[in-house]
């Protein structure tokens, strides 16, 4: 039990902290790049209630307050996910960064759709992808390194699963981007 308890704290505590800098940071910058590309929407309120163009420490917290929150999502999915991926930190990690990032853009853009008729949509896709990515990579890296999975090997369920879980967030992001597109 003792270990299950200190992995969530690992978990927790790595996801929080690279969530508040990693994805708190490449928010705001990514959200300036967006208003540097469509100057003409300055003034305009966002899905979330933010007005494009104001750079404010209050929008800054909120941002980095937000990457911590899913940040400890993320750890905290990669130490209860982490038994069925690949025993391999070179497929498990990249498998862990492509599902987060999938769930996360299909996410995002379900939440803020409407701002995707303001925004240039591909771009702001591509920014959302990457900063997930960007921000789930040192994820999986820092969680098995202060506190390291158990041995065990995966059977054909745990890949089945695996599978079924990535083939069903292709599909919510692919629906998402679909979604974004069409607004």
């Amino acid at each position: 039990m003792r270990f299950w308890f200190r992995s969530l704290a690992v978990g927790a505590l790595v996801g929080l902290g690279i969530g508040f800098v990693v994805g708190g940071t490449l928010g705001r910058i990514f959200m300036r790049v967006l208003f540097f590309t469509r100057q003409d929407t300055r003034g305009i309120e966002t899905a979330m209630g933010a007005i494009i163009g104001e750079l404010t420490s209050g929008g800054t917290v909120f941002i980095c307050i937000f990457g911590a929150i899913m940040g400890v999502g993320l750890g905290l999915a990669y130490v209860g996910l982490r038994a069925l991926l690949p025993s391999t930190a070179r497929w498990r990690a990249p498998l862990f960064v492509c599902a987060a990032s999938g769930l996360m853009l299909g996410f995002l853009v379900r939440i803020n759709r409407e701002d995707f008729a303001l925004l240039p949509v591909t771009l702001s896709l591509l920014l959302i992808a990457g900063s997930v990515a960007l921000t789930a990579a040192p994820v999986p890296v820092l969680v098995d390194r202060f506190a390291p999975d158990r041995e065990h090997t995966r059977g054909n369920a745990a890949r089945a699963a695996v599978g079924a879980g990535m083939l069903a967030i292709a599909v919510y992001a692919v629906t998402g981007i679909a979604a974004a597109y069409g607004s």
